[in-house]
């Protein structure tokens, strides 16, 4: 089956009106491989990988390497629809090998989770977080986040939130003068 990578550049954008086209970045690419595997696919590669069956960490890696917004947003919706649960922190984890500046509202929800190991999963989502490029208010939302969890009253969760910010670019930027 041949691909029609003119229809997928219009579906994300990159064409003009003109029928040129235009430079679309890596989220546009990320964009095309969704519309290539299909966002049925990558939802239930959410879900596989919560199964660990045989393949969940081929599935895990295909979503880290895209990046997918759809499989983020099916994390965030496994999280809310089934509190307290496997399913939910195992989806939190899993969001935090992809995350990037979109899951970043979602970061707080997590940290205020009564079950610890969220609140730890929702440190490795700002982790992943802070190794992409991050706004002047990305990175004042990044600051309030750690705050809020260098004052959980886990100590496991308060000295891991330390670790990762002394080992971010936030420490950096500090350091900085930034």
């Amino acid at each position: 089956m041949a691909i029609d990578w003119k229809a997928i550049a219009r579906q994300i954008g990159g064409l003009q009106p003109d029928g040129g086209e235009r430079i679309v970045g890596t989220p546009g690419g990320r964009r095309a491989l969704e519309i290539l595997i299909g966002e049925e696919n990558l939802r239930d590669a959410v879900d596989y990988f919560i199964s660990l069956k045989p393949g969940a960490f081929t599935a895990e890696m295909v979503l880290q390497i895209i990046m997918s917004e759809v499989a983020m947003n099916r994390c965030l919706e496994i999280y809310k629809s089934e509190p307290g649960t496997y399913r939910a922190c195992s989806a939190v984890f899993l969001l935090g090998c992809m995350a990037d500046t979109r899951a970043l509202p979602w970061v707080r929800e997590f940290l205020e989770d009564s079950n610890g190991a969220v609140r730890m999963n929702g440190l490795r989502v700002l982790q992943n977080i802070l190794y992409g490029p991050l706004d002047d208010d990305d990175m004042a939302a990044a600051k309030g986040l750690f705050d809020k969890a260098e004052s959980d009253p886990d100590t496991t969760v308060r000295e891991r939130a330390l670790d990762i910010r002394q080992h971010s670019v936030l420490h950096n930027r500090n350091v900085a003068g930034g």
